[in-house]
């Protein structure tokens, strides 16, 4: 008998428990809703940027196996769509261009000396930049997938708190 008055004030699915909750409960749970749309557009987004920049190395790296010579490899490269590996390898042979003037217009081995040990450090360098940059640009918006994983926890750790000390609240106000 006493459950059956009890039954009609407890409520009976997730919805009416969010229906009932505080004003401050709502808020954690909007916020938490807000957290978890924003999560997956991201995660998505990320998702298809990688698969993008996949499918554009297969394309690069088809055209550089194509090719013989660095100045075809270079020519063929520049018809693709920009890419990472597009941007990587017009650095390089532009800093390679500025080393050695004509250097890919020359067909034979012959007369061509080697890069010397610093021209290849400096040419080691502007790439770890380059890749270094490119890397940030892939990486943008990650920090805040981090974020709202560390953050997310915590609100709904937040949310508990309040729904129990709500829960007391009501224990000790009906006696």
């Amino acid at each position: 008998m006493i459950f059956a008055q009890i039954g009609g004030a407890l409520p009976a699915t997730p919805w009416e428990m969010v229906t009932t909750s505080s004003t401050s409960i709502k808020i954690v749970l909007v916020v938490l809703a807000f957290f978890s749309v924003v999560s997956w557009f991201l995660i998505v987004m990320k998702w298809w940027q990688f698969r993008r920049v996949k499918k554009q190395a297969d394309q690069f790296f088809a055209e550089l196996e194509r090719t013989n010579r660095l100045e075809d490899a270079y020519r063929a490269v520049m018809k693709l769509p920009a890419s990472p590996y597009r941007r990587l390898l017009k650095e390089g042979v532009n800093f390679f261009s500025e080393l050695r003037p004509g250097a890919l217009q020359h067909t034979g081995h012959g007369g061509q000396e080697p890069l010397t040990v610093t021209q290849l450090e400096v040419l080691r360098m502007m790439f770890a930049k380059e890749v270094g940059a490119e890397r940030d640009l892939m990486a943008r918006f990650i920090p805040w997938l981090a974020t709202i994983g560390s953050v997310s926890p915590l609100l709904g750790l937040l949310g508990t708190v309040l729904g129990v000390m709500q829960t007391f609240l009501g224990i000790a106000a009906g006696g």
